[in-house]
């Protein structure tokens, strides 16, 4: 494959350059020995084999400054509504199909989960553009659309063609003009660079397959003092009713969050179940 081919040229480039440092390092090492061992002092310093003159590659590329990498694995043993895949010590949620709008269109999800009381802890104005990623059937993307009014633009972001065409019937029944559709990808939302208020994930972020490079890319699309926003069930009650992979402790969210330098600016706590959190990208 292309990114495979990529990865090999990566990695001779990488140890065409850190080359000289290897040598130096293997060279101090063999002078530390050389005169250790003149000394009678074999216990200071372990033997030297070939591999100590191989330092890990890896190591010194992030020794010299190179972005994070995801920490992802795949276990045997998992939750078996997980996918077997964990980030950063989380287990990676199975996704909802379009099998599921009914649930999402339940009526009584306006008094389980309060919508009015999260948007008004959005503090959305009109004129903004926000992005409603991960909107499955619109139910917080067409309650949006009024708080941005008409000189503003709600970008309904689904990976599932089924979600993505009932936004567009419904949107084109209420004849809205600000609501727009975008399908994503696995590891990009297709967001404009730059070019969004505010990103609201409703219970998603949990089962996105590849949330570091998903939220370095709502990273990218932020505006200075732009916000993301999570709301999720709450990990740390044992009482809300919901599969455990399905949850998000906040803990959890600063720990995955500070890896794409967003930092956590308020929290909500006036919902029943679930929490709001919401971030600003840190040194912007």
């Amino acid at each position: 494959m292309a990114g495979e081919m990529a990865n090999m040229s990566n990695s001779k480039m990488k140890s065409h350059r850190l080359g000289p440092l290897c040598f130096a390092v293997a060279s101090s090492i063999a002078v530390a020995a050389t005169s250790a061992q003149a000394r009678g002092s074999r216990d200071l310093v372990p033997p030297l084999t070939a591999h100590a003159f191989s330092p890990s590659l890896d190591w010194l590329a992030q020794s010299a400054g190179s972005p994070p990498q995801p920490h992802y694995e795949t276990r045997q043993v998992h939750d078996p509504n997980g996918t077997g895949k964990f980030y950063m010590g989380r287990e990676i949620a199975q996704v909802m199909g379009p099998g599921g709008i009914p649930w999402l269109d339940r009526p009584q999800r306006g008094n389980e989960e309060h919508p009015e009381v999260v948007l008004d802890a959005l503090d959305l104005h009109e004129g903004e553009v926000v992005a409603d990623l991960g909107a499955g059937s619109g139910f917080f993307t067409f309650r949006i659309s009024p708080r941005v009014g008409k000189t503003g633009k709600v970008l309904a972001v689904d990976i599932q063609d089924e979600m993505l065409e009932t936004i567009r019937q419904r949107a084109a029944a209420l004849k809205l003009a600000n609501v727009a559709e975008i399908k994503d990808t696995e590891t990009d939302p297709g967001l404009p660079a730059n070019g969004v208020a505010l990103v609201l994930m409703v219970d998603v972020y949990h089962e996105l397959a590849y949330p570091f490079e998903v939220i370095t890319k709502v990273r990218e699309a932020l505006k200075p003092n732009g916000r993301v926003v999570f709301v999720e069930y709450r990990k740390e009650d044992p009482k809300v009713p919901i599969k455990e992979v399905h949850k998000m402790s906040i803990e959890q969210l600063d720990k995955e969050m500070a890896a794409v330098r967003l930092k956590r600016v308020k929290t909500v706590e006036t919902l029943p179940e679930q929490h709001i959190v919401i971030y600003e990208g840190a040194n912007r």
